[in-house]
């Protein structure tokens, strides 16, 4: 699923930017190189690729604990969004700036293919509701092989 975005760079830092100042924390530095590489990223990362990509693109020495502390706060926040794939003990996170889409993970590459079907989310619905569940959020992860692999 492309990102089709509606909003620029700017205008998303300057949304960040408010939202700590609401919360009363104050912005760094590396905090938007962070959410600089998730922007413009079409894939899924780690937490050690994105440090690699920050290092890389800045030129900065910055550890894997800050970037575990800035991904856990914007986790916190619902700025992004973290999938954990089955056997790897690390996530991989990506901007929610997106409509809720659903993730097919390759058991052998770990290619992550996003999807959305509104049929499926239906059914979800209507599951919950037949248990007695009023459904707030969820995370279909869906694991095979991709056809590259296959």
């Amino acid at each position: 699923m492309k990102k089709d975005l509606t909003i620029s760079y700017d205008e998303f830092m300057l949304k960040f930017k408010d939202t700590m100042k609401s919360l009363g924390l104050n912005n760094s530095v590396q905090r938007e190189y962070v959410l600089k590489i998730l922007f413009n990223s079409e894939i899924h990362l780690s937490a050690d690729a994105l440090l690699n990509e920050v290092k890389k693109e800045y030129s900065v020495t910055m550890g894997i604990a800050t970037v575990y502390r800035i991904l856990n706060l914007l986790e916190e926040l619902h700025i992004v969004n973290s999938i954990s794939i089955d056997g790897n003990e690390s996530k991989v996170y990506e901007l929610n700036l997106v409509s809720h889409h659903d993730h097919m993970v390759c058991t052998q590459c770990n290619k992550i293919v996003e999807f959305f079907d509104a049929e499926l989310e239906k059914l979800q619905e209507n599951v919950a509701l037949t248990n007695g569940f009023t459904l707030q959020s969820h995370n279909m992860l869906l694991y095979g092989v991709c056809k590259e692999c296959q």
